[in-house]
């Protein structure tokens, strides 16, 4: 099957006639796939197929969601003596003491810095760090970053769109993946960036 930009309309078409089913795909695919759910999405709304807060809202609750999940499988891990003994229960301690006064920045840092998500997440729920804070922030950063994205792009694929074909698709594809590069260099030289990454290596190492 030859994929063309007609062949994908038509793709997204389908699902846009069914908006339960559109809300339920996007919040599902950021589990599999955070930035390439968030380039759909946006491509959607720049065709016009869904709305803006349709795909944010759906877009962002996929998101925030599996951060809480990650969360859950951090707080689990306290019951594991299989895990207690691998994890780096040192490095996480020491983290601890370092979030102090300090874990909404971190949280906020960790959504744009690819590599520290995971041990973040695990480390905020192996900790019982306060759930409702880290809900809060990371439903905040995950909305605040789908919606620049999403209206950004939009705008763009839709100013090229009367070139027709792959144009809009393409330059919707090019800016989204030069905004998400753009961020991710911006917060690397943040002075949170270094401490995540060494609790990635952390949770590396002891693996």
């Amino acid at each position: 099957m030859t994929i063309t930009p007609d062949t994908l309309l038509a793709m997204a078409e389908g699902l846009a006639n069914q908006p339960l089913m559109l809300a339920c795909v996007l919040a599902l695919a950021t589990l599999v796939t955070e930035d390439g759910t968030l380039i759909a999405g946006s491509l959607m709304v720049g065709a016009g197929l869904a709305s803006a807060p349709f795909v944010i809202a759906a877009v962002a609750f996929g998101i925030a969601a599996g951060d809480v999940g990650l969360y859950g499988l951090g707080a689990a891990a306290q019951k594991s003596r299989w895990l207690k003994r691998r994890l780096p229960l040192r490095k996480t301690r020491d983290f601890r003491r370092w979030l102090e006064g300090k874990s909404t920045p971190v949280l906020f840092a960790s959504r744009f810095l690819p590599g520290t998500r995971l041990p973040t997440y695990l480390t905020f729920g192996f900790l019982r760090l306060p759930l409702m804070h880290f809900t809060l922030v990371m439903a905040v950063a995950s909305l605040v970053w789908v919606t620049l994205m999403v209206l950004f792009v939009s705008h763009v694929q839709k100013a090229v769109a009367h070139l027709g074909g792959w144009a809009g698709i393409t330059a919707g594809v090019l800016v989204a993946v030069g905004l998400i590069m753009l961020s991710h260099r911006l917060v690397r030289k943040s002075r949170y960036a270094g401490q995540l990454q060494a609790t990635q290596s952390g949770v590396e190492n002891a693996s």
